[in-house]
């Protein structure tokens, strides 16, 4: 037996090939090769850490050289075996490839490898995390890889084999390590507990193997904290403390304020653990992993990570009509609270559920207008949806219109550029393009937030295939044109467009004039074109002439006013 004051991961390391727990694809294979004298010159063992591949190396350098081999294993009581269990065996050279990365380091290895074994039948280098080698260093370990000595086995190890040359891989048996699942972790957590005389709860067992998340090493270290810091009696709640997760009950209490879309109830939970000390950063870990457990619930997903009972019931409970979606963007608002400028702190808790709660995925957001009734025929025999338009023409970036049969003049409408599209009935504008604004509160386009320019339409009015957008500024008109002339700004708005109004639109910009008491006269540096050209360093020379192209006659000729036009 060990000594009784070594940690915990060294004292329970496994000493033979059927104490390996969960690897057994790799050990049967390794003490086959042992039993019928057919072992490798050089292996590969890969995986996630604290899965076993160096104590597999271990055993492997033990059971080669063990004088009593016993069916491919380590006998574990001759000189060799103890040797190697008390890490004085002088034919198992382990290096840590992270401080001796040089090509000087794997020159030397080189050099004395060429020299026979002292008490076993062969010198076993094991070069743990390999990756971390220099390309000088792989390049000479390329050779001695290719053509070793006779009494040379290597076993490298690593956690990222993406990050070891394909031409070194080329040269080992490769094994993988699988994480482990949990209750393989907690059957050997309580067999450690039973051994150390530690009573901890059956839960306790659970959340270790949970935080640990698949690596045996790191379970076994966390069960040795909880015994160092409470003794033999642990329970939930010290471990909850010590692991930094809060308290379990108050963390579902505030994942199902959150599913439920309460904010008033989740501030009070956060004001009143705050009122008592707790450490809301652990308030919001908890939060999260019990969430984790709601997406997967949600999601139909056997929870791996074995939550209570308890909590996957509340998630259960509380997730009925909560998309998934939803649950997605909460877990993510809560993700970003920072707590490191001011850990005592409640805001940045509490801004985090507000943002999870206020802003609804777009996918969340349901057209009002879908049920809206259809208004009715408007005075003057006009379809619905049709309003008098002016005869200005369309703006450039308006696509050209296609002929279709005209309409019987009421004697009250001007004539229109006609369009294949089916004309749909118009909903009322407020309630849709609402909506097209609340899905483009927070969404940036090329320069500018989209939803913030948005508010200033005066009026969005469908036409066909087009929906046209008239502005109270200037201004504003220019920016949302500039956004309109980019694909970063003109993608989510048409897509927020085609969820509110139900059908695929282009949107384009005109300037409103239906028909109403005449627009004030202009001068030329209300126009957005002249304004832009004056800032590139143009002048005015007649603003008279620059002011009739605001009225722009469609059939004026260059050099005539309203004929002169940019581009």
């Amino acid at each position: 037996m060990a000594d009784r004051n070594e940690v915990f991961y060294r004292k329970w390391r496994p000493q033979r090939f059927d104490e390996v727990v969960g690897q057994d694809h790799v050990t049967q294979t390794l003490r086959q090769a042992v039993r019928t004298n057919r072992v490798a010159h050089a292996y590969m063992l890969c995986g996630p850490r604290g899965t076993g591949k160096t104590s597999t190396a271990r055993i492997l350098a033990k059971a080669l050289n063990c004088v009593d081999q016993r069916d491919g294993e380590p006998c574990g009581s001759c000189d060799n075996c103890v040797a190697v269990t008390e890490n004085r065996m002088l034919d198992l050279i382990e290096i840590d490839a992270a401080s001796n990365r040089g090509i000087d380091n794997i020159r030397d290895l080189r050099d004395k490898a060429r020299f026979a074994p002292g008490s076993g039948a062969y010198k076993v280098y094991v070069i743990d995390e390999v990756h971390q080698l220099s390309g000088d260093a792989f390049n000479a370990l390329l050779k001695t890889l290719e053509e070793p000595p006779p009494h040379v086995i290597f076993v490298l190890a690593t956690t990222e084999i993406h990050r070891v040359p394909a031409t070194i891989m080329s040269r080992c048996q490769r094994f993988d390590f699988r994480r482990l699942s949990n209750e393989v972790v907690i059957d050997k957590l309580a067999e450690i507990a039973g051994e150390e005389d530690i009573d901890a709860d059956p839960e306790v067992l659970s959340l270790i193997a949970r935080t640990a998340y698949g690596s045996l090493r790191d379970a076994e270290n966390l069960l040795e904290q909880l015994s160092v810091s409470y003794g033999s009696q642990i329970t939930i709640d010290q471990a909850l403390e010590l692991f930094g997760l809060g308290d379990a009950e108050s963390s579902i209490e505030l994942a199902v304020a959150a599913l439920k879309s309460d904010p008033k109830q989740a501030l009070q939970i956060i004001n009143r653990e705050a009122a008592r000390g707790s450490d809301l950063g652990r308030l919001r870990n908890g939060t999260v992993d019990v969430l984790r457990a709601g997406l997967l619930v949600k999601a139909g997903v056997e929870d791996a990570l074995g939550h209570s009972q308890d909590a996957l019931d509340a998630m259960t409970e509380a997730g009925r009509g909560v998309s998934l979606e939803k649950l997605l963007h909460i877990v993510t608002e809560l993700e970003k609270a920072d707590f490191r400028r001011n850990p005592s702190s409640p805001l940045p808790l509490e801004l985090a559920i507000l943002n999870a709660l206020a802003a609804r995925p777009a996918a969340e957001v349901v057209p009002a207008a879908v049920a809206a009734p259809t208004p009715p025929h408007e005075p003057g025999g006009a379809a619905p949806g049709r309003r008098p338009r002016s005869q200005a023409p369309p703006p450039v970036n308006q696509p050209p219109v296609r002929q279709q049969a005209p309409r019987p003049s009421t004697g009250t409408e001007a004539p229109e550029a006609p369009s294949q599209s089916p004309r749909r009935p118009r909903t009322p504008q407020d309630d849709r393009w609402a909506q097209v604004i609340e899905a483009l509160r927070r969404t940036k386009g090329a320069k500018y937030v989209l939803g913030a320019l948005l508010r200033d339409v005066q009026e969005a009015e469908v036409d066909g295939d087009t929906l046209r957008l008239s502005f109270r500024n200037s201004s504003m008109e220019l920016r949302v044109a500039d956004e309109l002339a980019d694909p970063r700004g003109r993608a989510p708005v048409e897509s927020a467009v085609e969820k509110a109004y139900d059908v695929k639109l282009k949107v384009v910009i005109v300037e409103r004039d239906d028909g109403g008491p005449a627009r004030k006269a202009q001068t030329a540096m209300d126009s957005p074109l002249v304004r832009a050209a004056v800032t590139m360093g143009a002048r005015i020379v007649d603003e008279g002439a620059v002011s009739d192209t605001t009225g722009s006659d469609p059939e004026a000729t260059p050099g005539q006013p309203g004929g002169d036009r940019p581009g």
